[in-house]
């Protein structure tokens, strides 16, 4: 059992570093180390701790005793699961990550997405160009195919905004499949309004992109919109990967 007092937590997160996307990479890299190196200045701080006689004098008056190693216990390393598409199958790298391959091939099990809707805001109508034209482009690589949406360009970027377009189109039309939104920035108010729209009032698979994740270079905008395909496929019922469970 490990009891934490609650005098020396603290709370911890990244809320304040959202908006300064440098120190936001500076940080995401120290955090992002090799178990070898996490141990390394795990240790190196035990030590400094131990050769600091203020440290020290703060432990001894509250009792404390800190070893200069972290504690040790056996571990297993597991073999490599085997990943399967709907036509090989393959080991992932040492990355553990496959998102090269599953962008590549056809997953088990795709969904065509013909009825749908793509909403945004005037001033974004350049994004919404850009996100179609990815989506046309990378969609048959990975086995899927992409209809023509029906597009609904809003005056601004208000929340009553998007919800009334929202209820209007989807009360419009029969069976919409998905509805693809593109929100200006990380705004929660406007997130939040369509997905108690999409789930609760009435209920529709929908994708919510930030438009700040559509700037920049083509390849990454090909990249976040491969991810992006990858997800719609799941909301739809499609299945995208498997793994060997033998009985």
């Amino acid at each position: 059992m490990v009891l934490l007092v609650p005098e020396l937590t603290f709370l911890t997160g990244l809320s304040d570093l959202r908006n300064n996307s440098r120190t936001l990479k500076e940080v995401m890299w120290e955090m992002i180390q090799s178990p070898q190196q996490h141990y390394q200045r795990l240790t190196s701080l035990l030590r400094r701790i131990r050769d600091t006689p203020d440290a020290c004098r703060e432990l001894e008056r509250w009792g404390l005793c800190l070893d200069t190693d972290i504690y040790k216990t056996q571990g297993h390393v597991l073999p490599g699961e085997r990943i399967n598409l709907r036509h090989r199958s393959f080991l992932p790298a040492e990355d553990l990550g496959w998102h090269r391959e599953v962008t590549k091939e056809a997953p088990i099990a795709t969904i065509s997405i013909n009825s749908w809707l793509l909403i945004y805001p005037k001033r974004l109508q350049h994004l919404a160009k850009d996100l179609l034209a990815a989506m046309r482009s990378s969609c048959g690589s990975m086995g899927m195919q992409v209809g023509q949406p029906t597009v609904q360009e809003l005056r601004d970027d208000r929340i009553e905004t998007y919800v009334r377009a929202i209820q209007s189109s989807l009360g419009s039309q029969d069976k919409v499949q998905l509805l693809l939104c593109i929100i200006p920035g990380s705004r929660d108010d406007i997130y939040g309004a369509i997905k108690k729209l999409c789930c609760v009032q009435t209920p529709v698979p929908s994708q919510v992109i930030n438009a700040q994740s559509l700037m920049g270079h083509p390849g990454k905008i090909r990249s976040v919109v491969q991810k992006v395909l990858l997800q719609i496929n799941c909301k739809l019922g499609g299945q995208l990967w498997g793994v060997d469970i033998p009985l």
